[in-house]
């Protein structure tokens, strides 16, 4: 017997999912400031090694925040791990750098000092959230979602982030009785209801590997309807640019024909004029390729969660490197 195929979140949805969390998590956290952007979590330590931290995002108030997770104790080594991050984002994006650990295992104190070195000291921002305030949030949705109440932005967020942060013990429970209410909660915003229904389903990955379980819950929170408005706002976001395309494809196709007929006069010329038709095929492949260049330009857009990258900024250029009209 064929097994069952697991339901997989799709590429779309997952860029969206990593977006989202940081959003929603700083927010879930109550760290300082607004969420801004996501930055590359790839960075160089002193000695030149590579290294890739946790995450990367700036806020509006201008912190670049250093967000960690950490399952075991907090130790010199970790500390150590910590300094260079913050270190490498003072220089390289010359934000004021914010440094926090989720922490799993209670570290006893809400901060640190570390000395990097008798002039560089870190101070980094310890979050700990104890199993009995989760259950007791995860008790305080079911009840209301049971009394038809509106929930609240904090109480529409503990949806998403009970089952992320709850053990590893509890997990499988806590994330199908979330996932099998969650279309009974009543959350005022239709983008906020999106949203957490996205890091749900990204929990349900997390937590299961039954492929029949996987699908049931992924149904109940209706991902398949969430996914097809996630495509919607992609391509409403590059609705312009798409039409653009769309006009200039045409206009190729137009010239493509003209190309063509002029190369059936040639034929019934003298044949010194082959030669010409040969350059009118080079010139007509030479537009097939824009065109396509144009396309992929354009999908690589629809998939990238950041348009202020240097990679997004360059495909956006390059509209004005080819001619929208060549003759």
């Amino acid at each position: 017997m064929k097994a069952k195929k697991i339901y997989q979140i799709n590429d779309r949805t997952m860029k969206y999912k990593s977006l989202i969390l940081n959003k929603h998590q700083h927010r879930y956290l109550k760290l300082p400031g607004k969420f801004e952007a996501r930055y590359p979590q790839e960075i160089v330590f002193p000695n030149m090694n590579a290294g890739r931290a946790d995450e990367f995002y700036s806020t509006e108030e201008g912190l670049m925040v250093n967000l960690e997770e950490e399952s075991g104790e907090i130790t010199e080594k970790v500390l150590e791990k910590i300094s260079n991050y913050v270190v490498f984002a003072d220089f390289m994006y010359s934000k004021r750098p914010y440094s926090a650990i989720i922490c799993h295992k209670d570290p006893g104190k809400l901060f640190e000092y570390y000395e990097r070195s008798p002039s560089i000291i870190i101070k980094v921002h310890y979050i700990y959230i104890p199993q009995e305030t989760l259950w007791r949030k995860y008790e305080n949705i079911i009840k209301k979602i049971k009394q038809k109440e509106q929930l609240i932005i904090d109480e529409t967020l503990d949806i998403a982030f009970v089952p992320k942060f709850i053990s590893k013990e509890n997990g499988k429970f806590i994330t199908e009785s979330l996932s099998k209410a969650f279309k009974h909660a009543k959350i005022h915003e239709t983008i906020m209801k999106r949203d957490i229904g996205v890091l749900l389903g990204a929990m349900v990955l997390k937590h299961f590997d039954d492929a029949k379980k996987i699908n049931e819950l992924m149904e109940e929170i209706g991902m398949k309807q969430i996914e097809n408005e996630i495509k919607i706002i992609a391509r409403e976001e590059f609705k312009e640019e798409l039409e653009e395309i769309e006009k200039e494809n045409n206009e190729l196709k137009l010239e493509n024909g003209t190309l063509k007929n002029e190369n059936g006069t040639l034929k019934n010329e003298n044949g010194t004029l082959k030669n010409e038709n040969g350059t009118l095929k080079n010139e007509n492949g030479t537009l097939k390729n824009e065109n396509g260049e144009y396309k992929k330009g354009i999908e690589k857009l629809k998939e990238m969660e950041d348009l202020n990258t240097p990679e997004a900024k360059n495909i956006i250029n390059s509209k004005r490197q080819y001619p929208s009209n060549t003759s």
